[in-house]
Formats: C-alpha cells, structure tokens, sequence
C-alpha cells in the first residue's frame, strides 16, 4: 500500500475518532529524548529539533480527548489527488514556492464550499506526517488540525513523494464538494 492511501486511511481513523487517535500522538510522545525538545524519529533515527516539544503533545491529547468532535470520513478524489500532485511537484521544486492555487485547481475541476490545502515536510510514514500535522509544533494556530476536523470537508486528495531539501513532502487537499473535469468517476 503507498504513503498516499495510508495517509487517507490515517485521516479517516482520525476524523472517526480523535480520542482513540489521542493514542497514536501519546506513542509518538515517547521518542523525545528525556527533558528535551529533541524528538527521534523511530523510522530513520534522525533527531529532529522541536519548537515546542512534548508540550505540544500534550496539548493534542487534551484537545483530542476532551473537545475534538468526530467527523465523517473524507471520500478520495481522483481530481483532487491530481491537485494534490500539482502541488507536491511544484514545492518539490521550491519548499517556499507561491503557488497559484486558483490556476492548479482550475486544470482538473472545480470546488464549492471550503478548500484546505495541508502540506508537512520530513516524514516518511502516513502516521508520522498525521501526528505532525495535528501536533502543529510552532504554530500555535494548530490551524492544520482545526483544518483535519472540519466538518464541512466531505472530499479529499493526496500525494506523497521525495524531497530534495526535506526527504518528503506530502500535499493534502480536500474541500466540500469538487467535480472534477478531466474524470467522470470522481463523484461521490
């Protein structure tokens, strides 16, 4: 199975049930190193420098286990898997690129509703690259968890692949409703 459908998988365990998923940023909390902002990827056995560290671990399980509501699953999009590979190919190029979102999406389809573009750089696994984005370490916001539980995103797509400067990048979009134009199958 490739990082891509783990990651659906992944976001779909956790918009289910955000409380048993407090489980997964818990373990994950286990691989900073004792009082310490150093986190050890279980993976790779990088040591990775945090912001914030287990507190904004801590904070997850909180927020997880005592205010997330669950949410519907997420149904994959062809079209928005394209999107999502557009994207991934451009921050490829520049992890900082400007990218037009507009003119990206208007080459497979179009939204209604609310769209949400979540990008997170360096893990290599689907589980790693949920924990980062719902932990949110340095940005106080936690915007791309708030993002993960909306309840008005019924559609999503994403894409996973190599970095230069970051290992991996993987690109998550998703919105409300999305008719794709290149492919008549991507309804829901």
């Amino acid at each position: 199975m490739s990082v891509e459908q783990d990651l659906i998988k992944e976001i779909n365990a956790f918009r289910k049930d955000p409380k048993e998923y407090a489980k997964k940023i818990a373990k994950n909390k286990e691989y900073f190193e004792p009082n310490s902002n150093i986190w050890k990827d279980p993976n790779t056995k990088r040591r990775i420098k945090t912001e914030e560290g287990p507190a904004a671990y801590d904070e997850a399980i909180e927020f997880l286990t005592k205010k997330a509501k669950p949410q519907e699953e997420l149904v994959p999009s062809k079209g928005l898997n394209a999107i999502a590979k557009d994207f991934l190919t451009e921050f490829q190029k520049d992890p900082n690129a400007n990218v037009e979102i507009d003119k990206i999406v208007e080459n497979h389809g179009n939204f209604t509703g609310n769209f949400r573009r979540l990008i997170q750089f360096g893990s290599n696994t689907a589980e790693l690259v949920l924990v980062n984005l719902i932990v949110g370490d340095g940005d106080k916001s936690r915007g791309e968890r708030d993002a993960l539980l909306a309840d008005n995103l019924k559609r999503v797509g994403v894409a996973h692949g190599k970095h230069d400067i970051y290992r991996q990048c993987s690109v998550i979009v998703a919105c409300t409703q999305f008719q794709n134009t290149k492919d008549a199958d991507d309804k829901p």
